[in-house]
């Protein structure tokens, strides 16, 4: 699909998306939620019964370890391979368990529907774990729960089924991080850089600070896997000169980017230069680590990017940047969480931090904060972005604003709080992002009406939405071949296709006929023969309802939230005085930006340049 054979409009909704900040796959589609990015990828509500789970298992888990330690050690295991599942994250998860000499000897993962960008991160920790000990007693891996859960629970079946005694372990979603539990004092350490967050933004900084000399780098992550939203994105945007733009001889000028992205952006001038100037550098760049975004596609003027056309960027670029960053000798530290800046006369000299045992100090002459925004916390949402904790949220769950209230207690500048950025519609009760660069579809109620204007956005239209859950979101052939985000949601089976009205009105629960008069209003009014009644414009193409139709239920996602910590154009962190906090920077969602995926990286790059000369100098 080359991006001349798209309609025009691709290129305003695309641009519009772009320059808002609004379009994320992947990852970090999908992006911890479920999406498309991704289980960054799993809705608030199912986030907040995580959480209380965890919380209440945690002291059950506690007072049978000892229990549970005397069942491991007196169960007797018989030789062989067993196959067990259990419920994931979405579907039932497979695996096969193998056990020799009465112990467990590998486990190998069969079919399952869990997000390819969380499972492929967790499921060799949890293995590992699991074997470690010769149980599925073991910590969950944070930022994907639900999927390591369920490995637990399937591997506790294929246990019992190979002789342990039934109910002599129990298996719970704690991931070992309760908030309650007992932490050590632990011995501090020092490093060149610190970096707090390791994805594209802190990884891209702690990559370009190493590139400059900088011998010790140290990443901190507090989940178990890395990145966030990133590792989820369908599409890396707002960049400029590629590779893939130049063989579709496809131009955008300087004047021209910097035009388009100041129309939406509340950056400074200094900041938005140092966006024009880095999108035309990026892709040179991310190719020197071997990442390759061959694929662009829109209109004339789009800087729309995949990895390839049946492959999301997210994930590959997240993916590439691991490699590079272990390459290079950059200690990455998982499951450590910052709690403090250390900051002094205005200087900031590292972290305090937390594991799962300890407490300590990681001391730094420069650190990078790149720790994303608060859509997964719903106090600092109803306090800047009223509305906004009332839908479900796209983002990761570790997506907590924890750097808001360290922001305020070091009297750093924290700005645009109640901007956010509100995606459409995600797959229910997945997260993914989903739809396309269209406008021929509907959104219906379980009654089979309309209710919206579909092509519509922000906290109130999300408000709208989710009062009228189940919402179904119907399309044909025609938009399913538009976009490769649908076809291939269509062909992992998370979205059903019908072949008629009927055969769809039965799934919806609704009566045929009204189904059928609300597709035949829409379609009148795209020829003009009425007025749409919920769309000030109606929509271009017809549905053609004599094909096969598409429907899965959606909701609105708050995707982002683009106020936080001020930096400036080198990515410095200010005071509430505007003065630069010597040796501390910021980049990605954790900072008042306009800008989004390819931003982050982008200023994660300028944050890894600047902590660099600080250190060097």
């Amino acid at each position: 699909m080359k991006f001349n054979q798209l309609k025009p409009i691709v290129l305003a909704l695309s641009l519009s998306l772009v320059f808002a900040g609004c379009e994320n796959n992947n990852q970090k589609e999908e992006p911890a939620n479920k999406t498309e990015q991704n289980e960054s990828v799993e809705n608030t509500d199912k986030v907040d019964k995580e959480k209380n789970e965890e919380t209440d298992q945690a002291g059950d888990q506690k007072e049978d370890k000892d229990e549970n330690k005397e069942a491991k050690s007196n169960s007797s295991l018989k030789d062989g391979t067993y196959k067990a599942s259990a419920n994931g994250y979405d579907r039932e998860l497979n695996l096969e368990v193998k056990i020799a000499d009465g112990k467990i000897s590998d486990i190998e993962l069969l079919d399952n529907h869990e997000s390819d960008p969380v499972i492929n991160r967790a499921f060799p920790i949890i293995k590992e774990r699991i074997i470690e000990a010769n149980s599925p007693d073991v910590d969950s891996v944070s930022a994907a729960t639900y999927s390591t859960t369920a490995v637990k629970q399937a591997t506790l079946s294929a246990l019992e089924e190979a002789g342990l005694e039934k109910d002599s372990i129990k298996v719970t979603n704690s991931t070992g991080y309760e908030e309650d539990r007992e932490l050590k004092e632990g011995e501090d350490k020092s490093t060149d850089l610190l970096v707090i967050g390791a994805g594209p933004a802190g990884l891209s900084s702690a990559i370009q600070a190493k590139q400059d000399g900088v011998e010790n780098v140290t990443v901190i992550e507090k989940m178990d896997i890395l990145s966030g939203n990133g590792k989820f994105d369908m599409n890396f945007f707002d960049m400029a000169n590629s590779e893939a733009m130049k063989a579709n001889n496809n131009e955008v000028t300087k004047e021209e980017y910097k035009e388009k992205f100041a129309e939406n952006s509340w950056d400074s001038d200094e900041r938005i230069d140092a966006m024009t100037d880095g999108a035309f550098e990026v892709d040179s760049w991310l190719r020197d680590q071997g990442i390759k975004l061959e694929y662009n596609f829109g209109e004339d003027g789009s800087m729309n990017h995949m990895a390839k056309e049946d492959e999301y960027a997210g994930n590959y670029i997240q993916t590439k940047l691991e490699e590079t960053a272990n390459k290079l000798g950059i200690e990455i530290i998982p499951g450590t969480k910052a709690t403090d800046l250390i900051i002094e006369d205005g200087k900031a000299s590292g972290a305090v931090v937390e594991d799962k045992e300890n407490t300590y100090n990681i001391n730094a002459t420069s650190t990078v904060i790149a720790t994303g925004g608060f859509s997964n916390n719903p106090d600092l949402l109803a306090e800047y972005i009223p509305g906004g904790e009332e839908l479900p949220t796209s983002n990761q769950i570790g997506a907590t604003g924890d750097f808001v209230k360290i922001a305020k207690d070091h009297n750093i500048k924290l700005d645009d709080m109640d901007k956010p950025s509100v995606f459409p519609k995600i797959l229910d009760p997945r997260r993914d992002l989903t739809g396309a660069f269209d406008n021929n579809f509907i959104f219906v109620n379980e009654d089979g009406e309309r209710f919206i204007d579909e092509t519509s956005s922000g906290i109130e239209y999300g408000q709208e939405m989710v009062k009228h859950r189940p919402v179904y979101y119907i399309f044909d052939e025609t938009a399913k071949d538009s976009f490769y985000r649908l076809s291939s949601q269509v062909e992992k089976g998370y979205i059903d296709e019908y072949d008629s009205v009927e055969d769809l009105a039965k799934a919806i629960g609704c009566e045929t006929d009204t189904l059928n008069d609300t597709l035949d209003t829409y379609n009148k009014a795209v020829k003009g023969e009425a007025d749409d009644p919920f769309r000030e414009e109606a929509g271009e193409e017809e549905i053609n309802t004599d094909g096969k139709l598409y429907c899965v239920k959606v909701t609105p996602a708050l995707h982002m939230t683009k106020g936080g910590i001020v930096a400036n154009e080198k990515a410095q962190v200010l005071d509430k005085d505007d003065n630069i906090v010597d040796g501390l920077y910021a980049a990605g969602e954790v900072t008042d930006t306009s800008g989004a995926y390819s931003s982050a990286v982008i200023f994660g790059r300028i944050s890894g340049k600047s902590a660099a000369e600080n250190i060097n100098k």
